[in-house]
């Protein structure tokens, strides 16, 4: 599994929380002991967190519990999660995601609280289907 650590430290927050992505991937450990889990990161998540946060988001990338896309990488943070997610699939019997981005044909896991845990829905991972058009266009006058 590759979690998006800027969507679950996000995830339904007005600021990004660094105890909210610790405790969402001790939570998947516990409802999913099986499942091998890379949290990947776009690196401008570091200055989305609070001050108090930093020093122990630098641990996380430090020790490996987080790997962040480098920087410059070609065609952005996506097609990174895409290039590593496909990588990924030549080592495993199946790839899914946890993250609110567009990523064509990878089973993305639905995410939700189940009172003070996280739940990660691997059984109804699935697909998004995407067009490659913005589905938001600006009315011209």
């Amino acid at each position: 599994m590759l979690l998006d650590a800027d969507t679950v430290a996000g995830w339904r927050r007005v600021a990004p929380s660094l105890g909210q992505l610790h405790a969402a991937i001790d939570d998947l450990r516990r409802e999913h002991p099986d499942v091998t889990v890379a949290v990947v990161a776009d690196p401008a998540i570091k200055w989305a967190l609070p001050d108090s946060d930093q020093d122990a988001f630098d641990h996380d990338i430090v020790t490996g519990a987080v790997v962040c896309a480098p920087a410059g990488t070609k065609d952005g943070t996506n097609a990174w999660l895409a290039a590593v997610a496909e990588r990924a699939g030549r080592d495993a019997d199946r790839v899914v995601v946890v993250t609110d981005r567009a990523l064509p044909d990878l089973p993305i896991v639905r995410l939700r609280r189940v009172d003070e845990r996280f739940s990660f829905d691997l059984d109804g991972a699935a697909p998004v289907q995407t067009t490659g058009a913005s589905p938001h266009r600006r009315r011209r006058r």
